[in-house]
């Protein structure tokens, strides 16, 4: 039998396994670096995210819904980095429960009305016959809804969406004479000044919106990127897309 060359003689069984354990680790490191952040992403702040996420380096996968509906997801267990919600108890809850880190308000938000016909405002509510609006069990932006037609004693059939981006749609197919929206979708959309009035915030509770951190996810990337949420770039195109 052919004697093994000495260049190819078998490692001591210890070596190999240091190697083998070494090779994984790296492997693992590199695949869990490559994997996008996988955000819950409250609907409003679509358009905002599109482009902090371009601008951000590393990969970002988005879903999208209305907070209490992504809250639910989180809550049983579907595997999420961050959560974006348009609110901040759903994050206090989470953190309180162990499930997430401390929460950040990242933005408020702006509610607007947008009309398909008349001048936008609180008179075309007096007389409008329906108005859709998000979901107020589920949807921060359709709370601040409610809270602006019961300050303006409004009668309006209420069209429920499931979030502010369906009551955007349903307003724009027809389905309604109008609705409230988040007027980062106005802005997003391009929707032209004379079509849109912005509900003075004082007529609604604040629309202060929050991440956290999930506990059991990439903690570390999730963490790295709301710190870039909170930082002077991003804040910039928060800005510029609707939000104070």
């Amino acid at each position: 039998m052919d004697r093994i060359p000495r260049t190819f003689a078998p490692w001591p069984a210890r070596a190999l396994a240091v190697w083998l354990k070494v090779g994984f680790v790296l492997t693992a490191t590199t695949s869990l670096a490559a994997e996008p952040l996988r955000v819950a992403v409250a609907s409003n702040f679509r358009a905002a995210l599109e482009d902090v996420a371009a601008n951000y380096g590393a990969g970002v996968a988005p879903a999208y819904g209305s907070s209490g509906l992504l809250y639910a997801q989180v809550v049983q267990g579907r595997p999420f980095d961050v959560f974006l919600s348009a609110d901040t108890a759903r994050p206090r809850a989470l953190a309180e429960a162990g499930r997430a880190g401390p929460p950040a308000v990242y933005a408020t938000g702006r509610l607007a009305l947008l009309v398909n016909g008349g001048e936008p405002g609180a008179d075309w509510l007096a007389t409008a016959e329906s108005v859709a609006l998000a979901n107020p069990e589920t949807a921060p932006y359709g709370r601040a809804a409610v809270e602006t037609m019961a300050r303006l004693d409004v009668g309006a059939r209420r069209v429920l969406a499931m979030n502010v981006a369906q009551a955007f749609h349903f307003a724009a197919s027809g389905a309604a004479e109008g609705a409230f929206v988040a007027f980062a979708h106005v802005l997003a959309q391009g929707v032209p000044e004379e079509r849109y009035w912005l509900v003075p915030a004082s007529w609604h509770t604040p629309i202060e919106q929050a991440a956290v951190a999930i506990k059991g996810g990439n903690e570390a990337a999730a963490a790295a990127f709301i710190a870039h949420l909170l930082g002077p770039d991003a804040q910039a195109r928060i800005r510029a897309a609707g939000y104070r």
